[in-house]
């Protein structure tokens, strides 16, 4: 039986993550049934994936875990990968939705060329991007490689309740790791202006606490799935913090970060009306006073289907 590989799945502690990986486990099962399913972990990969090469064939699919780590922000997942489209040189190969981010650095510019010069000699490489930014650029950087556009791969999901739930208060989900961008008296600020607006305030984060495991992998989501759902408001500065408020139906103020990721993913979901994107925290209340007092429809995933329709068609095509 032929097989399809994911590769590069995460047992940190990011649900972001954790949410792609079963999104993109979903959409191989739902178009691939004829492929057994298999992972191989980001933190396996280095040691093992040498000796894995002699149980695929040249007609077995490798996908790499998608997010946002195409660059050298994350440099060890870029060497690994780099690593995978040398030693399958005659496999289809996707990588699932990415944020592109070399930084504009010597270094930067260094890795993104090794990067470059390996994966435009792959013939069969698939590199998809989920936002128009990252899309332009694999382009430009890439030239040799076939490139497409999708959403974000969790938008593939749907984790909108049929029946309207109760929902109390806000949900204030904030970085604190590299990518953290608001200073203290930001937060602060934030915090006092939704204990204007609810009684209940709820402040957590998508990327806490241990690494969570396949067996987990699920519970831990759904975990933080339902409290969007028990919520009004989400404001959060994650990307996944949006994407999950999007999957969830759950009104949300999206803050920008560093680089363009969360801007550039909130344009593929503007059609999502209780989806506000912000450049400034002094937006947020005017947010909140839309949001409370409209009425939106509820998340339909036919948009995001439609769009990774382009990954099996070009697989298929290519081995036809």
């Amino acid at each position: 039986m032929k097989k399809v590989v994911l590769i590069g799945v995460p047992h940190h502690n990011n649900l972001g993550d954790h949410a792609i990986t079963i999104a993109e486990r979903k959409y191989i099962e739902d178009n691939f049934k004829e492929y057994q399913y298999y992972e191989i972990s980001e933190e396996t990969l280095e040691r093992c994936i040498d000796r894995v090469k002699k149980y695929i064939c040249d007609d077995d699919i490798l996908f790499f875990h998608g997010g946002g780590n195409l660059g050298d922000e994350y440099l060890y997942i870029e060497e690994g990968r780099r690593k995978v489209v040398q030693l399958f040189p005659n496999n289809t190969i996707i990588f699932f939705p990415q944020t592109m981010h070399f930084s504009n650095t010597e270094k930067g510019e260094k890795e993104l060329e090794k990067s470059r010069q390996i994966y435009s000699k792959h013939k069969k490489l698939l590199i998809i991007a989920r936002e128009n930014v990252s899309y332009q650029t694999m382009k430009k950087e890439f030239p040799n490689n076939k490139i497409i556009q999708t959403p974000d791969i969790v938008t593939y999901l749907d984790e909108s309740d049929k029946e309207e739930s109760i929902r109390e208060g806000v949900l204030i989900i904030l970085r604190n790791d590299i990518e953290a961008n608001l200073s203290n008296e930001q937060i602060d600020n934030i915090n006092s202006i939704a204990e204007k607006y609810f009684s209940k305030v709820e402040i957590s984060d998508t990327a806490r606490g241990e690494g969570i495991t396949e067996k987990h992998r699920k519970s831990k989501i759904q975990e933080m799935l339902d409290k969007y759902k028990n919520s009004q408001l989400v404001i959060t500065d994650r990307l996944h913090g949006m994407i999950f408020a999007a999957i969830t139906s759950t009104p949300c103020i999206a803050l920008g970060n560093y680089n363009h990721k969360i801007k550039a993913c909130s344009e593929v979901l503007e059609h999502l009306g209780y989806i506000q994107y912000v450049d400034n925290i002094d937006e947020i209340e005017e947010k909140i006073e839309y949001l409370l007092s409209t009425k939106f429809e509820k998340y339909n995933n036919d948009f995001s289907i439609t769009q990774f329709e382009q990954i099996s068609k070009e697989v298929f095509e290519s081995e036809n």
